[in-house]
């Protein structure tokens, strides 16, 4: 079967918590900063799952892990898509393969076998609307390049990569091999570089990985500073067209920069209340490779990804209805 976007990530259920500026600061105090994503062990999760549900703190579940935030929002925008990623038989791993299914991605429908449960990440929206994620990778950790499937790569006409994958055992031998087969079929390759603590943690495996270029690479002020070790924009398009020919670099309200080729990408973003900034990302890189699948140029792709997720931060969670991801695309279409 032909694929507009295949892509390999760790597949997460997201247990969503409000919190309030205490809660944040006593997260620092433990090691958990603010708006960044820490990695946790199980215990450690379920016991500030617990204190939350003692201070009366409601949760919502709903299937995450950056790279299927994103390509959900590819699917649901019309792309045909595929997610190679494991999970547990368990009833997060189930909940996960569901939703994938209902939102229109193709994958692999087996539940793995493994006494680590499916991967799960909390997180928690402060008042501010920024997010904090403690992620537990669970069976994620046996993530590996036998995960990786050549045929569908080769039959796609884009890989997205998600960079957190590489904290995992296994993830630098899986990206390697994903990226090797996507290049010796001429399948194009993006790829997020997820968080600045992946970029800092993994910066020189990284950089190995992708030291063929890219197509594309999606990041953030953060870690587009730590990647390039570089403060000014100019300096930092310099250093990234050692890695990919395109660049697009989120700023948040602000919109994006970025290049394509030899040109100049800067896209404003569009004023709205934030309420919840899990997702926007993801969505913001979905939504772009959307567009480029459609062969809209890089700069109007931008502009539709940050449309997109103008729309995702006025709502808590990484998703939206199903429904509402038509009506962008119609109400974009007017701008």
């Amino acid at each position: 079967m032909k694929y507009d976007l295949s892509c390999i990530g760790s597949a997460l259920v997201d247990i969503t918590f409000e919190i309030d500026e205490s809660f944040a600061e006593k997260n620092n105090s433990r090691g958990i900063p603010k708006g960044a994503m820490t990695l946790i062990e199980k215990d450690d999760q379920n016991s500030i799952i617990e204190e939350l549900v003692n201070l009366g703190k409601k949760s919502h579940r709903a299937c995450g892990g950056s790279a299927t935030n994103s390509i959900v929002a590819a699917s649901l925008f019309g792309s045909n898509c595929y997610m190679s990623c494991i999970v547990n038989d368990d009833d997060n791993g189930r909940f996960y393969l569901d939703d994938l299914s209902s939102n229109g991605v193709d994958h692999v429908s087996d539940l793995y076998e493994s006494d680590l449960p499916s991967g799960q990440c909390l997180v928690m929206v402060s008042e501010d609307a920024e997010r904090t994620m403690c992620t537990n990778l669970g069976v994620n950790v046996n993530f590996s390049s036998e995960n990786v499937d050549e045929e569908i790569i080769k039959n796609s006409d884009y890989l997205f990569i998600e960079g957190y994958l590489i904290a995992s055992p296994g993830g630098y031998d899986s990206i390697k091999k994903a990226i090797t087969v996507a290049l010796k079929h001429k399948t194009k390759i993006a790829l997020s570089l997820s968080d600045a603590f992946i970029v800092k943690s993994f910066e020189k495996e990284l950089k190995e990985l992708i030291k063929d270029k890219c197509n594309l690479i999606f990041c953030n002020e953060a870690e587009a500073k730590e990647f390039s070790h570089a403060n000014n924009q100019s300096d930092i398009f310099d250093y990234f067209k050692n890695y990919t020919a395109n660049l697009l670099i989120t700023k948040g309200s602000q919109g994006c920069v970025g290049y394509s080729e030899d040109k100049i990408i800067i896209v404003p973003g569009f004023e709205v209340a934030a309420i919840d900034t899990n997702g926007a990302g993801d969505m913001f890189a979905g939504a772009v490779l959307s567009e480029l699948i459609k062969l809209k140029s890089l700069e109007d792709a931008a502009k539709f990804g940050c449309f997109s997720a103008s729309k995702i931060v006025q709502n808590s969670g990484p998703r939206l209805a199903k429904e509402k991801y038509a009506k962008i695309m119609e109400s974009f279409s007017s701008y």
